[in-house]
């Protein structure tokens, strides 16, 4: 299993989230908790096509990633969350590719 860090803001409609440490992947959802199950999703849709195409999965970033997060996050606006991706799965995937 690996921890990924995903940023949630708020929205007109509810909620929105990325993960810092994977470019292009984000989700919505009209609760957080939707969206952190959206975004976990989102995530384990983006791992398997990464594995598909051969590529390695971007590594979690752990503290540092949330540090870095941290220092230019408005807080009033931005809650931070993880999810935990069982990447071991994937890389059975990959074996079958």
């Amino acid at each position: 299993m690996e921890i990924y860090l995903i940023v949630i803001g708020k929205t007109a409609t509810g909620y929105s989230a990325h993960c810092p440490d994977v470019q292009g992947c984000a989700a919505v959802g009209k609760t957080i908790q939707q969206v952190v199950g959206n975004m976990k999703r989102a995530l384990e849709l983006h791992f398997e096509g990464i594995v598909e195409d051969g590529d390695p999965l971007p590594k979690p970033g752990g503290v540092k990633a949330y540090r870095d997060v941290m220092k230019d996050l408005d807080l009033d606006q931005y809650l931070l969350a993880h999810v935990q991706i069982d990447t071991s799965r994937l890389a059975a995937l990959a074996s079958h590719c």
